[in-house]
This record gives C-alpha cells, structure tokens and sequence, in this order.
C-alpha cells in the first residue's frame, strides 16, 4: 500500500491517460571468484511488459492512506539543500506547481500548508557535498530534506542523528515494490534501515561508433556489437583487435575511469570491507592485469575523465566506445558532449560487458525537522508521483525509478513524443536512440548490492582505482607495492578500519 496524501494522489491509471492525451592495514585476500554472468542485448518489450495498469491495479489496494508523521511540524520555513541546481528545482517546482526558474533563482515561494520554502545549494560538485553538510549540521543550520549521493550516503544515513528512517513519515520498504531493487539497498544504512529513496535510478550501458565498429569488426547491428563485448574477457580480447586493425589509432574503451566506474560498480561478489578489514580480492587483481594489457597494446583510451582531450577522443574517432550512465544522456551531458563533432549519428547503444550502476541521487531527512508533513509531502511527490516522474524524465532524459512506469515510457511512442524534451538530441547522436530505456532498463534490474555496500567504498574505490593507474600501469610497480599503496591510502582515509 503506497501512503500518500489525498490532496497528492495521482494513479498510475490517470498517468497514462494523461500522458497519451498530450519516468598499516593488511588486506583480506579471497579465493578467486567469478565474475557475474553479463545481460544480453535489449530487446524491445513485448506488450505485456508495456500495456498500462487497469484502474483496478492501481485504485484497489493501494487506496491512498493519511500518513503517520512521527517528526516534528509546524515549522514556518522548509529547507531543502542540495549541491547543484540540476535536480531539487525540478523536484521541488513539481510538487509546488511552480516554475522551476523560480524555485532556482530564489523567488519567495510557499508550501501548501504556507510554510515559507527555501533552496540551498553549495555550488559544488556531488562528491564535495559531504563535506558541506558536515559544517551545516555541524553549526546547526536549518535543513529539513536533502539530496545525497549513493557513494557517500552511509556517511550520513548511518548517523541517526542527521537521518531519520523512512517510516517516521510512514513510508515502508513494502510499498517500494515497483522500484529497481539496488536503489533500495543504496538508501539503507549500515544496518539495514531505509533512509533515503531515489527518484531516479542511474545504471550504465556502452555506447559505440557503429561506423568504426563495422570497419574493424565487422559489427553491423548493436546485437552483433553487445555479442562481441559480453563479457570482460572478449571486451578485452575485442580491444585487443581494435587497437591492432587500427594501428593503435583507435582504443575501444574511452577511460581506465570509466572501465573501473563499470567494472567496480558493477558489483564484487562480497563488500569491500569484511570484518572491519578492507578486501582488496582477486577481481580487484583481475581488472589491473586487464587495465594493464589494454593500456599498453592501445585498447583504452590515455586520457583522463573530464578532460578536454578526453572528450575530443570521442568526437574525431580516437576512441570507438564509452560507458555511459542514464544521467550521461541529458543536454549538455557527457554523453553527448562525446559524441558529437564529426561524429554525430553515428553512435549506437548497448549494455556493455555487465550491468553496472553510476551516480544517482536521493532524499533523506534531518530527525530534527520541525516540517515532517512538508518532507513527506515532497518525498511523496518525488517518488511516487508518476505525472512528476514523467516530467522529471521528460526534461533530463533521467532514469524514473519506478519500474512498470519505464515500462511504458520505454515505448517507442513516447521516445518519438513531443513530451520528451531530449528526444531530438538523443535520435541525433544515436542510430538506436530509442532502444536507450530499454537497455538502462534491463542493466538496473540486473544489478544485486544485497549485503554488499558499506560506507567506505567511494573511499576504498578510489584508493584501489589510484594504485592501479598510477603505480601499477604507469608506474610499473609489481602487485605486492600496489596493494601495499592501496593500504596506505585506505589507512589514511578510513582510519577506523583494521
């Protein structure tokens, strides 16, 4: 039963006719342990994954309820915060009915129940926002809900005293059911509590130049691309070929970031801290000694993340593939920043060797909130409410968290709509553009975190990441100094582990 306000509700059911009228530590070394199976490529959906809920679906059971608020209210003025203006103006203008120029430029706008409504951004990047909401709730500022980052999450979630649990708004994991599984497990603390929840789900795919992808391995179709990258072991062995046909004027993967951004995220098989020891185990291993045979044959691109060559690479053909996430489609997002120049219209999109997740944002709340009906009225309309998920995804080409409405979005009726806003630039840089939910679809379904998140990894990822790059490749340091300056950093940026 999903709680909701009865001034809020909007069924599933009303969406959908709306929609079609107009989502020193010693490392734990384990035995060598597989690598999860890969995903084949997407096929379109069939009509039983797309055809609308009936009104009985979605009027029955889950008739809307008046939460039990067990957080303070009455508070005269709501604060939101966030690091950046992409995505709580949207949030926020959609439940308010407002103008999402407004709400970003600080115009004075209120909450139905006339709470003043405050915006607070820090004008910084995501993985910064730690850091700044240690000083806010530090000095005791005012915050009632705010966005957080499924990297750094636990840092907040698992202090009670800077996150309240999901059910003081009444909002339980049982009515989370139509969400993508691993979001759930990112919005849990260290002890299983659910406090926080993701609107958007942000898994990756590949995508690949179709023209150089023919030329050199005579792929003509996204599924005799996917056929050939399955894997690691033949994403490896098909590098290997490019870079050799090529003369080494062509790396098939763009980034050693982005390699372990996919190959990382796309889960161990057990957490990266056990027993409050850092694992640093044989997959860890596994993906240096492929970094390293790709960097040195030309198989992945030189160049670092987010730097102007880097995005040049994809753009005159010195790279012929990219991993890139759901949010990596919007305007102006890497994803199509790559992608174009000389280039254009020649991309396509599949799932890539396995599923994997990258970035993704959630709303938790401040346990000292004195506006607990505000905070769950805005959660309300950020996660459950599907005319808003609809418009969320309309404007940033996101990812809704919310599986049965992807299932309908995932159409090719609603790609080619005038509802969505990125749908020219997408068809621009994509052959198969409108396959690109179907496929983000398939890889976040696949994803399992169960048991395997703790709030070290973004710390513990980055040390491992540092350590191959640039002592194992670059440097050519042996393994033994590799794993020995992995520990060193770890011990530095989470002294209390063992």
């Amino acid at each position: 039963m999903i709680p909701k306000r009865k001034a809020a509700a909007v069924t599933a059911a009303c969406f959908i006719a709306a929609a079609l009228a107009s989502c020193g530590h010693e490392p734990l070394m384990e035995e060598e342990i597989e690598i999860p199976e890969p995903v084949t490529t997407a096929e379109m959906p069939t009509e039983e994954e797309t055809e609308p809920p009936t009104e009985e679906e979605t009027t029955g059971e889950c008739q809307p309820e008046e939460p039990v608020i067990m957080l303070g209210t009455g508070g005269d003025t709501f604060t939101v915060v966030a690091w950046n203006r992409d995505e709580a103006p949207i949030l926020i203008a959609d439940w308010l009915g407002a103008d999402v120029n407004d709400v970003k430029s600080g115009k004075s706008l209120k909450a139905p129940s006339g709470a003043e409504v405050n915006f607070v951004c820090f004008n910084t990047g995501g993985y910064d926002a730690f850091d700044c909401y240690d000083r806010m709730f530090s000095s005791g500022d005012d915050i009632d809900v705010y966005l957080c980052e499924p990297d750094w999450a636990r840092k907040l979630t698992d202090d009670d005293s800077r996150s309240a649990p999901m059910s003081a708004l009444g909002i339980t994991e049982e009515v989370l059911g139509d969400m993508y599984p691993y979001t759930i497990e990112q919005g849990k603390n260290s002890s299983g509590v659910l406090k926080a929840l993701a609107w958007d789900a942000s898994p990756g795919c590949f995508t690949y130049n179709a023209e150089l992808a023919k030329e050199y391995l005579g792929a003509e179709t996204p599924e005799e691309m996917q056929a050939l990258i399955s894997d690691w072991d033949k994403f490896t062995e098909t590098a290997e070929l490019v870079a050799k046909k090529s003369d080494k004027k062509t790396a098939l993967a763009d980034s050693l970031g982005s390699m372990w951004q996919a190959y990382s995220s796309g889960g161990f098989s057990m957490p990266l801290v056990v027993g409050n020891k850092p694992v640093i185990g044989d997959e860890v291993r596994d993906f240096a000694d492929m970094a390293k045979k790709l960097w040195e044959c030309g198989g992945v691109s030189h160049n670092s993340q987010w730097t102007d060559d880097w995005y040049e690479n994809g753009r005159n053909g010195g790279c012929m593939g990219c991993f890139i996430p759901a949010w990596g489609f919007a305007d102006g997002a890497f994803g199509l920043e790559m992608t174009g120049g000389d280039t254009l219209g020649k991309w396509a999109l599949c799932e890539g060797p396995q599923p994997y997740w990258w970035g993704g944002t959630m709303l938790a709340v401040n346990p000292a909130t004195d506006n607990g009906d505000e905070a769950y009225d805005l959660i309300y309309s950020a996660v459950f409410d599907e005319l808003n998920f609809m418009d969320f995804a309309s404007q940033t080409a996101y990812l809704p968290n919310c599986r049965s409405l992807v299932g309908y979005l995932k159409t090719r009726e609603w790609e080619l709509s005038d509802e969505f806003k990125a749908n020219d630039l997408i068809w621009q840089h994509f052959t198969n553009g409108g396959d690109r939910l179907s496929i983000l679809d398939k890889n976040a379904k696949a994803i399992d975190l169960t048991d395997k998140i703790t709030r070290y990894d973004a710390d513990i990822s980055c040390a491992m990441f540092d350590a191959i790059e640039y002592k194992y490749i670059k440097d050519g340091r042996s393994w033994e100094d590799t794993v020995s300056f992995m520990q060193d950093d770890i011990a530095v940026s989470c002294p209390e582990l063992d």
